[in-house]
């Protein structure tokens, strides 16, 4: 079990990551082109993927604080 949620976060905290530099990246073509058109796609494509990858990822790592059971000062 505990195994499986270390891998579990690794993948979410990766995805997390490689989808939100894909955003930034995408917005930040979009500010260099000035093409307005390609914000309003990034923003409706791919913003909530990304909160929900962060959102996984928080989910996978409270469960893990009770299994590997955490305390505060961890």
């Amino acid at each position: 079990m505990k195994k499986l949620l270390n891998y579990m976060f690794i993948a979410c905290a990766a995805l997390a990551l490689l989808l939100a530099f894909g955003y930034v990246a995408v917005e930040l073509a979009a500010v260099i082109t000035g093409n307005g058109s390609l914000t309003i796609w990034a923003e409706s494509h791919l913003e909530a993927p990304v909160c929900i990858m962060c959102s996984l990822t928080a989910i996978v790592s409270f469960i893990m604080s009770y299994v590997f059971r955490w305390t505060s000062g961890d």
